[in-house]
């Protein structure tokens, strides 16, 4: 994206993407990121959760076993270089309780994103399809297995 920090919240919980790109000039970079579940994801847990993350594009993982459902989850993916597109992805997972039915929620989130280092010609040209890239970079979906 255009801008070193990035945020979307939906209804299932806050992302964060952070990047200091002056601090990196001819290196790779690193993004930082974080996710916190909603309260209304909050209020149907029924204990703790596990969260592993990754990454498409390069030798990245993270994982939390154990901990709150409010948690703050953040990390930090190196290497990242300038002008190429990458894909993180994260899951969590923990019990919940729905209306008087429990089961076993997954809870995932995927972030689209590119370094751009505002000297390329095709960072001129992205106008309206960087603002289109940028509605849709972070996606986050809820799901449930009900017990029999």
């Amino acid at each position: 994206m255009s801008a070193p920090s990035y945020k979307r919240a939906d209804s299932n919980g806050t992302f964060t993407g952070q990047v200091n790109m002056a601090g990196t000039v001819g290196k790779p970079a690193h993004m930082a990121w974080s996710f916190r579940t909603s309260p209304k994801v909050q209020a149907i847990a029924t204990g703790r959760m596990t969260c592993t993350a990754g990454h498409m594009q390069l030798p990245y993982h993270d994982k939390h076993t154990n901990v709150a459902v409010g948690y703050f989850w953040h990390s930090s993916v190196p290497g990242n270089r300038r002008n190429k597109n990458y894909t993180l992805y994260g899951n969590c997972t923990f019990r919940v309780k729905v209306g008087g039915k429990t089961g076993t929620a997954n809870l995932g989130f995927r972030f689209n994103y590119s370094l751009f280092d505002g000297i390329s010609k095709s960072v001129g040209a992205r106008g309206e399809a960087s603002a289109a890239a940028e509605a849709t970079a972070y996606a986050s979906d809820l799901d449930i297995a009900y017990d029999s």
